[in-house]
Protein backbone atom coordinates (compact mmCIF):
# COMPACT_ATOMS: atom_id res chain seq x y z
CA UNK A 1 0.00 0.00 0.00
CA UNK A 2 1.09 3.69 -1.17
CA UNK A 3 1.37 5.89 1.32
CA UNK A 4 -0.77 8.05 -0.02
CA UNK A 5 -3.65 5.14 0.30
CA UNK A 6 -2.27 5.08 4.35
CA UNK A 7 -2.86 8.87 4.70
CA UNK A 8 -6.28 8.95 2.30
CA UNK A 9 -7.12 5.65 4.94
CA UNK A 10 -6.54 7.19 7.58
CA UNK A 11 -8.08 10.64 7.15
CA UNK A 12 -11.37 8.32 5.69
CA UNK A 13 -10.79 7.13 9.64
CA UNK A 14 -11.44 10.07 11.59
CA UNK A 15 -13.85 11.21 9.76
CA UNK A 16 -15.92 8.63 10.10
CA UNK A 17 -15.69 9.37 13.52
CA UNK A 18 -16.91 12.96 13.61
CA UNK A 19 -16.77 15.85 11.09
CA UNK A 20 -13.27 17.78 10.86
CA UNK A 21 -11.90 21.43 9.49
CA UNK A 22 -9.29 20.97 7.23
CA UNK A 23 -6.84 22.29 9.95
CA UNK A 24 -7.82 19.85 11.86
CA UNK A 25 -7.27 17.31 10.03
CA UNK A 26 -4.26 18.53 8.78
CA UNK A 27 -2.60 18.39 12.44
CA UNK A 28 -4.24 15.04 13.34
CA UNK A 29 -2.35 13.37 10.26
CA UNK A 30 0.80 15.20 10.60
CA UNK A 31 1.18 14.23 14.61
CA UNK A 32 0.85 10.67 12.96
CA UNK A 33 3.97 11.32 10.82
CA UNK A 34 2.91 11.50 7.25
CA UNK A 35 4.82 13.55 5.10
CA UNK A 36 3.46 17.35 4.35
CA UNK A 37 2.62 16.63 0.37
CA UNK A 38 1.15 13.48 1.23
CA UNK A 39 -1.44 15.29 3.45
CA UNK A 40 -1.86 18.25 1.32
CA UNK A 41 -3.07 16.01 -1.81
CA UNK A 42 -5.32 13.86 0.65
CA UNK A 43 -6.91 16.90 2.06
CA UNK A 44 -7.60 18.60 -1.28
CA UNK A 45 -8.84 14.75 -2.39
CA UNK A 46 -11.51 15.09 0.86
CA UNK A 47 -12.39 18.20 0.28
CA UNK A 48 -13.39 17.46 -3.75
CA UNK A 49 -15.43 14.39 -2.31
CA UNK A 50 -17.36 16.61 0.09
CA UNK A 51 -16.03 15.12 2.95
CA UNK A 52 -14.24 18.41 3.90
CA UNK A 53 -15.92 21.81 4.57
CA UNK A 54 -15.06 24.42 6.54
CA UNK A 55 -18.05 26.80 5.87
CA UNK A 56 -20.26 23.99 6.72
CA UNK A 57 -18.22 22.45 9.42
CA UNK A 58 -17.85 26.16 10.88
CA UNK A 59 -21.89 26.72 10.54
CA UNK A 60 -22.70 23.27 12.49
CA UNK A 61 -20.03 23.63 15.10
CA UNK A 62 -21.34 26.85 15.94
CA UNK A 63 -25.23 25.52 16.11
CA UNK A 64 -23.82 22.65 18.41
CA UNK A 65 -21.91 24.98 20.77
CA UNK A 66 -25.03 27.51 20.74
CA UNK A 67 -27.25 24.80 21.67
CA UNK A 68 -25.13 24.46 24.72
CA UNK A 69 -25.81 27.84 25.70
CA UNK A 70 -22.35 29.01 24.52
CA UNK A 71 -21.81 33.15 23.90
CA UNK A 72 -20.24 34.70 20.77
CA UNK A 73 -17.16 35.20 22.33
CA UNK A 74 -16.63 31.51 23.63
CA UNK A 75 -17.90 30.53 19.86
CA UNK A 76 -15.37 32.92 18.33
CA UNK A 77 -12.65 31.24 20.32
CA UNK A 78 -13.43 27.46 20.00
CA UNK A 79 -13.93 28.22 15.78
CA UNK A 80 -10.58 29.51 15.98
CA UNK A 81 -9.46 26.62 17.90
CA UNK A 82 -10.50 24.43 14.99
CA UNK A 83 -8.08 26.19 12.26
CA UNK A 84 -11.18 28.13 10.96
CA UNK A 85 -10.80 31.13 8.79
CA UNK A 86 -12.81 34.39 10.08
CA UNK A 87 -14.51 34.80 6.62
CA UNK A 88 -16.26 31.15 7.99
CA UNK A 89 -16.26 32.39 11.53
CA UNK A 90 -18.32 35.30 10.51
CA UNK A 91 -20.71 33.68 8.47
CA UNK A 92 -21.40 30.65 10.58
CA UNK A 93 -22.30 33.76 13.01
CA UNK A 94 -24.43 35.53 11.00
CA UNK A 95 -26.23 32.23 10.23
CA UNK A 96 -26.89 31.86 14.07
CA UNK A 97 -29.04 34.86 14.08
CA UNK A 98 -29.12 36.91 16.99
CA UNK A 99 -30.16 34.40 19.53
CA UNK A 100 -27.58 35.18 21.86
CA UNK A 101 -29.74 36.53 24.88
CA UNK A 102 -32.17 33.99 24.54
CA UNK A 103 -29.32 31.09 24.70
CA UNK A 104 -28.10 33.44 27.50
CA UNK A 105 -31.40 33.26 29.25
CA UNK A 106 -31.89 29.10 28.85
CA UNK A 107 -27.70 29.08 30.55
CA UNK A 108 -28.83 31.20 33.51
CA UNK A 109 -32.18 29.67 33.99
CA UNK A 110 -30.34 26.11 34.56
CA UNK A 111 -27.75 27.40 36.65
CA UNK A 112 -30.71 29.51 38.88
CA UNK A 113 -31.22 26.25 40.47
CA UNK A 114 -28.15 25.97 42.45
CA UNK A 115 -27.79 29.95 42.91
CA UNK A 116 -30.59 30.30 44.57
CA UNK A 117 -29.19 28.73 47.67
CA UNK A 118 -26.86 31.45 48.13
CA UNK A 119 -28.09 34.35 50.71
CA UNK A 120 -26.39 37.01 49.72
CA UNK A 121 -28.11 38.67 46.52
CA UNK A 122 -24.79 40.34 45.75
CA UNK A 123 -22.79 37.17 45.59
CA UNK A 124 -25.40 35.27 43.62
CA UNK A 125 -25.62 38.04 40.89
CA UNK A 126 -21.41 37.77 41.20
CA UNK A 127 -21.55 33.98 40.52
CA UNK A 128 -24.30 34.48 37.80
CA UNK A 129 -22.41 37.15 36.12
CA UNK A 130 -18.98 35.18 36.20
CA UNK A 131 -20.87 32.22 35.18
CA UNK A 132 -22.45 33.91 31.76
CA UNK A 133 -19.22 35.82 31.20
CA UNK A 134 -17.48 32.23 31.41
CA UNK A 135 -19.68 30.93 28.57
CA UNK A 136 -18.57 33.81 26.07
CA UNK A 137 -21.68 36.01 26.41
CA UNK A 138 -21.09 40.41 26.01
CA UNK A 139 -21.07 42.05 29.09
CA UNK A 140 -24.70 44.03 28.01
CA UNK A 141 -26.09 41.00 27.25
CA UNK A 142 -25.13 39.55 30.63
CA UNK A 143 -26.14 42.70 32.29
CA UNK A 144 -29.41 43.48 30.68
CA UNK A 145 -30.20 39.67 31.70
CA UNK A 146 -29.05 40.24 35.40
CA UNK A 147 -31.48 42.94 35.81
CA UNK A 148 -34.34 41.66 34.59
CA UNK A 149 -34.22 38.28 36.33
CA UNK A 150 -36.64 38.50 39.28
CA UNK A 151 -33.78 35.61 41.22
CA UNK A 152 -31.40 38.00 41.29
CA UNK A 153 -33.22 41.66 42.01
CA UNK A 154 -32.76 43.18 45.00
CA UNK A 155 -35.72 43.28 47.78
CA UNK A 156 -36.21 46.60 49.49
CA UNK A 157 -35.77 44.44 52.92
CA UNK A 158 -32.31 43.98 51.12
CA UNK A 159 -31.32 47.67 50.95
Amino acid sequence: MDNNNKVLNKAFDLLSRRAHSAQELRNKLYKRKFFKCDIDIVIAECEGLGLLNDELFARDYAAELAGQGKGRFKLKMQLRSKGLSEDNIEKALENLGDCELENAEKALNRKLVSLIHEKDINKRRQKAYRFLAYRGFSSDIITKLIDKTEELQYRKSEY
